[in-house]
């Protein structure tokens, strides 16, 4: 018999698949629409499953059997009544059919009492969250938190930055409160906003409302990007190959190029000693995430302590290979002490070692 824990990963396998198939251009798009649905009602159901890989239980595991069963009977169904359809299409989902009730046929309607493969062993962000944490005596992070797949949660990170002028510079700003505002406050004034690439953008609005007086400073191409012309969000200023005067002198910036519009904006501290990166390192611990998410994050190669972006990003960045590498040995030059970045275990000592292994995909 196939246990309840097997069958939770053969279920996210199966929803998985399916989105993929859905997308295929070389399936009719009749059939991709059938298998998108077929997809989200799988994954739907599963996240409401009281097994190991639910994350809402509200069904049982012979519940969400017999919902396997009528998925499974559906395709079939499906698989026989498309008869315009390529025969190649139909023998698809007549097999996907098949193979979903010989799943349920084999598996148990139990679940077992094994530990949950959507559960976290550790607290899936760094706490406390949203209010500052002292780094040295200018430098701050504040973690917080953003909605990651299948309901899970992955930590996010703000780097603050005081300025010889005592004022605050704000990179990769994170969720707003009122009382992390205050906290901030208390530190100096803030006058800076940066948005250090094309994904870390979203909660500028925010910081922007309450502090309209601060200078909003973007990546460039980030004023190009679609998303943000519909949401019309203020930007001041893009960023160039020399940080702005009003920076006071002490930050020397390097941009690392990719393909796509991809553009990241590292900030080097000087009297810190602090890099300060975003997506350019992604160093995420098991502890912290699910148990079903921990098999994928180590095949990105993005688990710590080896963590590097995901493979897409990899690609990316490596449409532009030479410019990017001659950025990554800037920041190596660097000889950072430390590197903060947005997501998972930044690096607290031995910088320039530990950056230089986690772009080993750049640099070899």
């Amino acid at each position: 018999m196939i246990p309840s824990r097997l069958h939770g990963l053969i279920d996210y396998g199966v929803a998985a698949m399916l989105g993929g198939l859905a997308a295929s251009s070389g399936v009719p798009p009749r059939v991709r629409g059938l298998l998108g649905a077929a997809g989200a009602y799988h994954t739907a159901y599963s996240l409401m499953t009281d097994y190991e890989a639910g994350l809402r239980p509200r069904l049982t595991m012979r519940q969400h059997l017999g919902l396997d069963a009528l998925g499974g009977a559906a395709l079939v169904g499906a698989g026989l009544a498309m008869r315009d359809e390529p025969g190649e299409a139909r023998a698809l989902l007549i097999g996907l059919g098949l193979a979903e009730l010989a799943v349920v046929a084999l598996s148990d309607d139990r679940a077992a009492s094994g530990p949950r493969l959507l559960a976290t062993e550790a607290p899936a962000g760094y706490p406390p969250y949203d209010r500052p944490k002292p780094v040295t005596a200018d430098v701050q992070v504040v973690d917080s938190l953003l909605p990651g797949p299948l309901g899970s949660q992955l930590p996010v990170r703000m780097t603050v930055l005081r300025l010889p002028d005592g004022g605050l510079l704000l990179h990769s700003p994170t969720r707003f409160s009122s009382q992390l505002a205050e906290a901030l406050a208390r530190l100096g004034p803030i006058r800076h906003l940066v948005a250090p690439n094309i994904a870390h953008w979203t909660f500028l609005r925010d910081w922007q409302r309450a502090f309209p007086e601060a200078v909003t400073w973007a990546a460039p191409g980030l004023r190009q990007r679609r998303q943000v012309r519909r949401s019309r969000l203020r930007l001041d200023h893009d960023l160039g190959a020399v940080a702005p005067t009003a920076w006071g002198g002490v930050i020397t910036l390097a941009t690392v190029p990719g393909g796509l519009g991809f553009h990241e904006v590292a900030l080097f501290h000087e009297p810190s000693r602090t890099l300060v990166l975003t997506d350019l390192v992604l160093n995420l611990e098991a502890p912290r995430l699910p148990a079903l998410m921990r098999p994928i994050v180590r095949l990105f190669g993005s688990l710590a302590p080896d963590g590097m972006p995901p493979p897409y990003l990899r690609a990316v960045i490596r449409w532009r290979l030479r410019a990017a590498r001659q950025a990554a040995e800037r920041l190596l030059a660097l000889q950072p002490d430390r590197v903060i970045f947005a997501h998972g275990l930044w690096f607290e000592r031995d910088g320039t070692a530990a950056l230089r292994h986690s772009l080993r995909w750049l640099l070899d």
